[in-house]
């Protein structure tokens, strides 16, 4: 089949003026491949004997099939597949495709487009574009995310800060679709999340704030356990110790990989429930309080590991509350008690926004002033205007130093 370039880093997409592609390909920039629709069938997964290999390996060896009826439509048939076969995000066995939908196997989706199969592969680098989300409780008369909105950008670190009872584990359910936000929408790179969750899931890695590992065994045996549960059965036990191995490679954790994990540091043991989530390598990645408890020489070393695992492709975002590190974030979410979005930009200009010098004094403000509308005097900022309003569904990253500095007013 004719191949493609590789999806170009964080260029728009390239569709010829010829070809129109559904919207809701998301990050799928350009094709990987493109090849003629088959008179009969094509089948589709990891195994290299298939018409179309996919080298995922939450992908079965023989996952899919695309048959061709006598009387011109086409049908994609699950082969019995581990992770499921999807159909515009919602998992088919057997279901007619037109050349409205795409479907998806494994971090690919493939669409009928002017006579051809043109299949697009999810990087990693997406976007998220959060509408509007609103949680309330109690028949609506507790407010617990008020109308919050706000993109992030690929390969972006966002920091998600704010006193307690702010809404930040809310925010975290509604974004990782697994508490759905009452009104609003989260858009994985203009596919929406909770539409399509059952696909996209897959996709989503959360780290939570009680690591979830067996301290007995081993680093690589945990992981090992892992991969034997998150790959299908038909992967061989060297496909599974490859991808362990490049996920130790890539936590730095070849020292301590024969270590017992209960002989770790704090940090050490993040690392191991980072790397857990790692493994089929999911395009967004969340944690929440991955430095409690820690030190602040720890608190940083991950921190740092998070910014590493954004800039070689990923959105990570982090719920804190630690303040220690947020200079290596992208950007940085500030919510105000009742869920309301006190600040968004870069990290750097957060304190100043405020009119303080630390944020101990700006979170007791947040405590002791409940009647200031910190939400309100955002709405009507600079900040406003170029981090949210003027943002598109996928903003760049920021370059250090490369944006002109925004004039403000501190609030106090």
């Amino acid at each position: 089949a004719p191949e493609s370039p590789a999806p170009s880093g964080r260029a728009g997409p390239l569709r010829p003026a010829s070809v129109s592609y559904p919207a809701a390909t998301g990050t799928f920039r350009q094709p990987t491949s493109v090849r003629p629709l088959p008179a009969h069938s094509i089948r589709i997964g990891r195994a290299p004997d298939n018409d179309v290999v996919v080298p995922d390996l939450v992908v079965s060896r023989r996952h899919a099939e695309l048959r061709a009826h006598p009387d011109g439509t086409y049908w994609i048939h699950d082969l019995g597949s581990h992770n499921g076969t999807f159909l515009n995000g919602s998992p088919v066995v057997d279901a007619r495709v037109t050349p409205a939908d795409i479907v998806g196997v494994g971090h690919c989706a493939f669409c009928l487009i002017g006579g051809q199969l043109v299949e697009f592969t999810d990087t990693g680098e997406v976007s998220l574009d959060v509408q509007s989300l609103a949680v309330t409780v109690d028949h609506g008369r507790k407010t617990l995310l008020d109308e919050v909105s706000f993109p992030v950008g690929q390969k972006c670190l966002l920091g998600v800060v704010g006193p307690s009872g702010a809404g930040k584990s809310t925010l975290l359910g509604a974004l990782t679709g697994q508490r759905p936000a009452d009104r609003g929408s989260v858009l994985y790179d203009g596919r929406d999340l909770y539409r399509d969750y059952a696909e996209l899931r897959q996709r989503i890695g959360l780290v939570p704030q009680d690591d979830i590992l067996h301290l007995q065994l081993t680093v690589r045996r945990a992981l090992g356990y892992a991969a034997e549960l998150r790959f299908p059965e038909d992967t061989v036990p060297a496909e599974r110790r490859a991808r362990v191995d490049e996920v130790i490679r890539e936590l730095g954790l070849v020292e301590r990989a024969e270590q017992p994990i209960h002989s770790l540091s704090g940090g050490q043991r993040k690392r191991v429930s980072v790397a857990l989530e790692l493994l089929t390598k999911p395009s967004l990645l969340f944690l929440d309080e991955p430095t409690s408890g820690l030190d602040p020489g720890m608190d940083r070393s991950v921190m740092h590991m998070l910014r590493g695992l954004a800039d070689d492709g990923r959105t990570v975002v982090v719920v804190t509350h630690s303040v220690l590190s947020l200079d290596v974030c992208d950007r940085l979410l500030v919510l105000a008690p009742g869920g309301r979005v006190a600040y968004y930009g870069p990290p750097g200009d957060s304190l100043g926004f405020f009119g303080f010098d630390q944020w101990p004094e700006a979170f007791e403000a947040f405590e002791n002033d409940r009647g200031r509308d910190w939400a309100g005097q955002y709405r009507s900022s600079r900040f406003h205007r170029r981090y949210i309003a003027e943002a598109t569904a996928r903003p760049d990253v920021p370059v250090p130093g490369a944006a002109p500095p925004v004039s403000y007013t501190p609030l106090r």
